[in-house]
């Protein structure tokens, strides 16, 4: 009987230190720093440059992120050196996120990542009101670079990943006035339809 009581004893010892070093366990696994930058998988909404959309994602190998998603441009019409202007864009893509400084503590190496991808527009038209009035067709295929800031918390389940790249443009503007073809398309004015800054508020799962 002493023997069974002493074993009782060293059993519900070992139960307690077992139960001690798993909420310790727990513990320090809840201040551990989350290295990536990419949810392991989420679905959010998107707005910017580009318009509003939709993007999925899936991280793949801790490093590398991929992105896929859907824009349009809201059918309204703006002023434009007193002047109505309207964008007509809708849009699909593809993109693949890397993370270069993996591991590191610091939250901007937990949070940079650089991105490589392409888009296909379904639509790319520049209306402009003048005399006589004139569109400005666009390149539809477009290659894409850019990096960003990702994973950054909201909620528990809610993340915002900010976006900042360039469409680069693969063939001339095609226009209604040939004489009107640059006028949008120049200068400064001709890097902003291939501009991409966006941020995503996206659920995370």
């Amino acid at each position: 009987m002493t023997t069974q009581v002493k074993l009782f004893r060293e059993f519900l010892w070992m139960l307690l230190i077992s139960i001690l070093l798993l909420c310790c366990g727990k513990a320090s696994a809840q201040v551990l720093p989350d290295y990536s930058a990419f949810p392991q998988s989420s679905v959010g909404l998107q707005a910017g440059t580009q318009g509003l959309g939709i993007q999925g994602s899936k991280s793949i190998a801790k490093t590398f992120n991929i992105r896929a998603g859907f824009n349009m441009v809201p059918d309204i019409t703006v002023q434009y050196k007193s002047r109505d202007l309207r964008v007509d864009r809708t849009d699909i893509y593809a993109i693949a996120d890397w993370q270069p400084l993996y591991g590191n503590n610091s939250w901007l190496a937990r949070k940079w990542f650089i991105s490589a991808g392409a888009v296909y527009y379904f639509s790319n038209t520049v209306y402009r009101q003048s005399s006589p009035d004139y569109s400005v067709a666009l390149s539809k295929f477009r290659p894409y670079i850019g990096t960003g800031l990702g994973n950054i918390r909201v909620s528990n389940n809610i993340g915002m990943r900010i976006d900042l790249g360039y469409f680069i443009p693969t063939q001339s503007p095609v226009s209604t006035d040939e004489s009107k073809s640059g006028t949008l398309t120049s200068g400064f004015k001709g890097l902003l339809p291939g501009l991409n800054t966006g941020v995503t508020f996206y659920f995370k799962f």
